[in-house]
């Protein structure tokens, strides 16, 4: 899924302490962070452990911030 610029309402969202962001839809749809920052990747639930609650703005900066390292790289 393309990364969008906005959530829908009632979104959570979600970093690990292994370094990867995570956004559950209302729906139960959860969804990883691509590295690159362009894109949600489809995964099955949110982690179990090691996980804090960040905000949305937080999940858009660590995107920014992944495609902005990625188009560097290229």
């Amino acid at each position: 899924m393309k990364f969008p610029d906005k959530f829908p309402p009632g979104c959570s969202f979600v970093a690990s302490f292994s370094g990867d962001e995570f956004v559950e839809f209302p729906d139960g749809r959860v969804f990883k962070a691509s590295d690159d920052g362009a894109e949600l990747v489809p995964v099955r639930s949110l982690p179990a452990r090691g996980a804090a609650p960040m905000s949305e703005d937080g999940f858009l900066s660590c995107a920014a911030k992944s495609r902005a390292f990625a188009a560097k790289a290229a």
